[in-house]
């Protein structure tokens, strides 16, 4: 077609769209820059805009995306039903940089018009962020069901187009954590076939990405490595960042748990490289946390500290209370070690407000360890390893053995501490966390030499 053609520029934004879709990024970006760049038809500045966002999105340049679809979104150029998805992708761009609030104000905006289009596939991006940001701030029962709503309205999509986004990778996320796994993989595998069968690539790393955290979490950690090789291959043939920063992260704390230290540095500083284009976010932790474990693994508990204190303080400041649970213990152990109760005790309420909120075993048991750790009490700790026994995730059973059982060998009771201490080492050694696990809780119960040294294997 002529360059004067009428109908060549919106063929070409939908070629960039088709691009996008099949997991082509880098050529999709350079499709919507091209039409951009020169005189075009106004009526593609829409679509293509709103291509451009979600473009950058894949590629981690989150805050640019940002900024171009919140342009677009207040563009008159664009009609109302543009604005409208160009603010639902603001709005995702916003939950994963941690603003909560300015992605629900962005959600809500959307919402009306979306509805009224009939935009399936901007509806699915507001119900997807609505789920997140309860999820985010440790409600989860509350987000479950606005997830399971969003899949529930795209598979009553025409064509499913409402599938176009991953909704189906929401509710799986939020169900791991709920530590409900086989569900979780149910809808995760669920989500990856749809998105096979209506040529959506580019989300399906991420799909995999979670399917490898769901393994992790159950102590499947051969399978969750082949998984996240699986997700960082489809990102690099896809181009797609987003989901680069999880998987190395998740990657270099697998390695550190099984003493491979070499590789957990070398997946952290490529978790680094993929965080350059968010500046922080919700991604965060996944680059964070393992950070700080390596420094404590190489002998500098007090960076490991000012590191893991650093995360939380974000994390408190943008209203990231999912992660309290998660990281608390870790922040607890080195709080104390270093003397700092006040900071100690400060994560482990704010651990326990998220538990009682939620009632699930893995929490459950963190809050009572966090508890049991700065009281030093053996009841409370034997607590928190009864509570993540009715739970499904081995290494969290594993760790809490070994802390009940190491403050009863320290209080005295060397035969009581025994059967959780071998506990502990079954759980490192079947999941390869290394000899030194096995040695030192041995050690801890009173049956092999030497005493017992600061813990240089993080837990997880």
């Amino acid at each position: 077609m002529p360059p004067g053609n009428p109908d060549r520029d919106s063929l070409l934004a939908e070629r960039a769209s088709s691009l996008m879709l099949a997991g082509r990024i880098p050529d999709a970006l350079t499709a919507c820059r091209s039409v951009l760049g020169r005189r075009h038809d106004p009526g593609v500045e829409g679509p293509v805009r709103i291509c451009l966002g979600h473009a950058l999105l894949a590629q981690g340049q989150v805050r640019d995306a940002l900024q171009e679809l919140e342009q677009a979104s207040q563009s008159p150029a664009l009609s109302s039903a543009e604005q409208s998805a160009a603010k639902a992708w603001a709005g995702f761009a916003r939950v994963s940089l941690g603003d909560l609030d300015g992605a629900a104000v962005l959600a809500g905006q959307a919402r009306p018009a979306a509805a009224a289009a009939g935009d399936h596939l901007t509806t699915s991006i507001i119900m997807s962020t609505a789920a997140r940001i309860p999820e985010s701030r440790g409600r989860l029962r509350e987000a479950l069901g606005l997830a399971d709503q969003a899949v529930r309205l795209a598979d009553e999509s025409p064509g499913r187009l409402g599938h176009r986004f991953p909704v189906c990778q929401t509710r799986g996320r939020i169900l791991i954590e709920l530590d409900r796994l086989a569900e979780a993989r149910s809808a995760l595998g669920a989500g990856m076939r749809i998105c096979e069968e209506l040529g959506v690539r580019w989300a399906l790393a991420a799909h995999q990405m979670y399917l490898a955290y769901g393994r992790f979490v159950a102590g499947e950690w051969d399978d969750a490595i082949a998984e996240l090789e699986a997700s960082i291959k489809l990102a690099e043939e896809t181009g797609e960042t987003y989901s680069l920063v999880y998987a190395h992260g998740l990657l270099s704390r697998i390695s550190l748990y099984r003493n491979d230290l070499n590789r957990a540095r070398e997946a952290a500083a490529a978790a680094d490289r993929n965080l350059a284009g968010w500046g922080s976010g919700h991604s965060l932790t996944w680059v964070a946390w393992p950070r700080a474990l390596i420094l404590e693994a190489g002998g500098e508990p007090g960076q490991a500290l000012a590191t893991m204190a650093g995360l939380w303080d974000w994390c408190a400041s943008s209203g990231l209370a999912l992660e309290y649970p998660a990281i608390g213990a870790d922040l607890v152990r080195l709080a104390l070690a270093a003397g700092d109760l006040g900071r100690a005790r400060q994560a482990s309420a704010a651990v326990a407000e998220v538990a009682s909120a939620n009632d699930v075993a893995w929490m459950t048991g963190e809050a009572l360890r966090c508890q049991g750790l700065i009281e030093d009490d053996t009841e409370i700790l034997q607590a928190a390893a009864a509570a993540h026994a009715r739970g499904s995730r081995p290494l969290r059973l594993a760790l809490a053995c070994e802390d009940a059982g190491s403050a009863l060998t320290r209080h005295g009771h060397a035969e009581r501490a025994r059967p959780l201490l071998d506990r502990a080492a079954r759980a490192y050694v079947v999941r390869r966390t290394g000899e030194r696990a096995d040695q030192r809780t041995g050690r801890r119960a009173g049956c092999g030499p030497g005493a017992a040294g600061a813990r240089r294997l993080p837990p997880d």
